[in-house]
């Protein structure tokens, strides 16, 4: 078939063992390839009550129709397992150059059980695996990994995905990284230390035959032309000019824990702050933007470094949330966070829930082994960071995540703590759109604003599926819709597989069509992607309702209907929240405890969960 092979590689650690299952054009019809095959295997092998760092939950890795093509942005991949952070469906998705690989090695994806005796890596190389000793390479850095590896591999071209020792240390929020890519949430490279696995390397030269050559080529050479040319801004700063920017024109509220919606010294960590330690850009293999930073620190001494990043969501969470104003502190706190294999989003979420459970009374210098968290003040959470990872002293309650630590701490902590379903908000503001609080209260994976481009709304409309730009951020009339829609897009995204940002060159829906149809040879049009759209997501919440979410869990926490007493969203909050929940439900075709009704399985061809979701 055409832009797949289908075929699936099964990979038994325990026995050592690994099988292929064949995969017909059906089913990559309804489900794409990505995050929808990874839904659709972890609903059929996963257990409901398997825990997440046992042999048998199962870590998918998957790529889509796009990779191993020409098409702008298909430098990704994907991974998914139930999350050891939330106990929930959990799901990642990172650049650089493993999903092109991956895919072009003959497989569509890659299923993992069991556990290794010791320390192991796999090698993928033109539809042929290896088992192989790990033991060197464990315990080290991500970067040093990968390089360890190609050498170990005699294969400098290979590309390597891996952990670090905040992997191996089963920190509830480890992630995973492929040369400057990181999938940083849901602690997914806790899942890989659980079965001792350090890393995945492949290497492929195959060519994936596609329908309409020629169509295909002629499209993607206009495009990533285009997207090169409108993309100036965000390939000359990276990600690293949005703080100041949605400080300043959004209100957002991160300072000082989500307490305040303006910070002193924002500019200080501007884009043009950041280009003073960028050395250059670093683009992902098909990438035409190139929004990855290579940067560089010499002095001072104790924040010195030479690495990836930091992005956005570095900067917003450990430096903003923090009122850390220091792009070189800042930039060591993203790196040593990068090194060690740990999500920057949970990270800061964490520093500044420690910082204010300080400030409380309710964590003393003893209790902290001396560290003494301040507002503005680095060292300290360069402290927390290593304590954490190493699960030392209080960073073995740390390393579980905010939502369980609070409960160690006390009685009061869980109040402050910020997020939904157990995943901690990233650096985007619902009291400055308001549609987004229903985002990440109905999210699958729990607060996200890269599944569900809800942000993008007040400037990026989808007239495929009807939805124009958001004029009234501050309102929640029709926010369950945008919510939806923009969900259902990212959907689309992590299933095809493509980076969200193409869209900043001017890639639309449509575009993303086009190219599917000329790499298939199907004929599908924007209301059956729609429909994809709806199943994929619908059976991620099946997933979901089978590991016990309901309403209850569709939730806001009580530091988001606390009113910013400065900025450009001061006195405003996402109210009425429960019916705009409601009419989300309604669209949905779920019904009012969150559980998708006969009629919408039914209408999403989703009938081998009825059983499950009504039994």
């Amino acid at each position: 078939m055409d832009g797949f092979w289908g075929r699936i590689l099964l990979v038994d650690l325990s026995a050592k063992h690994c099988s292929i299952r064949t995969i017909k054009e059906g089913f990559f019809k309804k489900y794409l390839g990505g995050v929808g095959v990874a839904a659709k295997l972890i609903f059929e092998e996963v257990d409901p009550k398997v825990e997440p760092l046992s042999p048998d939950n199962m870590i998918v890795f998957s790529v889509g129709p796009f990779q191993g093509t020409s098409v702008p942005g298909s430098g990704r991949w994907i991974v998914a397992a139930k999350s050891p952070l939330t106990n929930i469906w959990g799901e990642s998705c990172a650049g650089g150059s493993w999903g092109y690989h991956f895919k072009r090695s003959g497989f569509d994806a890659i299923a993992i059980r069991g556990v290794a005796e010791k320390p192991t890596y796999l090698w993928i190389c033109d539809g042929e695996v290896e088992f192989r000793d790990a033991s060197d390479v464990w315990g080290k850095p991500t970067s040093e990994t990968q390089n360890m590896i190609k050498k170990d591999l005699g294969e400098r071209n290979a590309s390597v995905l891996c952990i670090g020792p905040a992997g191996e240390n089963l920190v509830k929020f480890a992630c995973i990284t492929n040369d400057h890519g990181f999938a940083g949430r849901c602690g997914l490279g806790a899942v890989m230390g659980s079965k001792n696995l350090k890393a995945i390397a492949t290497k492929g030269t195959l060519n994936v035959d596609v329908a309409e050559p020629d169509r295909l080529k002629d499209l993607a050479q206009r495009l990533s032309k285009q997207i090169h040319e409108k993309a100036v801004s965000i390939r000359e700063y990276g990600t690293t000019s949005a703080a100041k920017t949605f400080h300043d024109e959004r209100g957002y509220g991160l300072a000082g824990n989500w307490r305040e919606g303006s910070l002193e010294g924002i500019e200080l960590i501007d884009g043009d702050h950041f280009k003073e330690i960028t050395v250059s850009g670093e683009a992902c293999i098909m990438c035409p933007i190139g929004c990855h930073r290579h940067t560089r620190v010499d002095e001072p001494e104790k924040y010195a470094y030479d690495g990836h990043g930091p992005e956005y969501e570095t900067i917003g969470m450990i430096g903003w949330l923090n009122k850390i104003v220091d792009v070189k502190a800042i930039g060591y706190l993203g790196h040593i966070c990068n090194e060690y294999g740990v999500d920057t989003i949970t990270m800061g979420s964490i520093i500044g829930f420690v910082t204010e459970c300080a400030e409380r009374g309710w964590l003393t210098p003893e209790d902290l082994d001396g560290i003494k968290p301040r507002w503005g003040e680095a060292d300290p959470a360069i402290e927390l960071i290593h304590k954490t990872v190493k699960r030392e002293g209080i960073g073995n309650i740390l390393a579980e995540g905010t939502v369980k630590a609070a409960k160690h701490i006390h009685p009061e902590a869980q109040k402050i703590v910020v997020h939904a379903k157990g995943l901690e908000y990233p650096a985007h503001d619902p009291r400055a759109i308001f549609p987004l609080i229903i985002n990440y209260a109905t999210g699958a994976r729990g607060a996200c604003h890269q599944r569900g481009f809800v942000p993008w709304a007040p400037s990026l409309p989808i007239p495929e599926w009807g939805i124009e730009k958001l004029n009234k951020p501050h309102s929640m009339d029709g926010a369950a819709e945008i919510a939806a829609r923009y969900q259902d897009w990212s959907v689309l995204f992590n299933s095809l597989v493509q980076c969200e940002f193409m869209v900043w060159g001017g890639l639309t829906l449509s575009d993303q069509i086009a190219f599917l149809n000329h790499i298939t040879g199907w004929n599908i049009d924007a209301a059956y992607m729609l429909k994809v759209a709806e199943r994929i997501f619908t059976l991620q919440r099946i997933i979901n309702v089978r590991f016990g979410i309901s309403r209850k869990d569709d939730s806001a926490p009580p530091r988001m209907f606390e009113a910013l007493k400065s900025g450009k969203s001061s006195g405003k909050i996402p109210v009425p929240f429960d019916k705009a929940l409601n009419e989300y439900y309604r669209i949905r075709g779920w019904d009012m405890d969150g559980k998708p009704t006969v009629k919408k399985l039914i209408e999403l061809e989703l009938t081998e969960a009825l059983k499950p979701v009504w039994e």
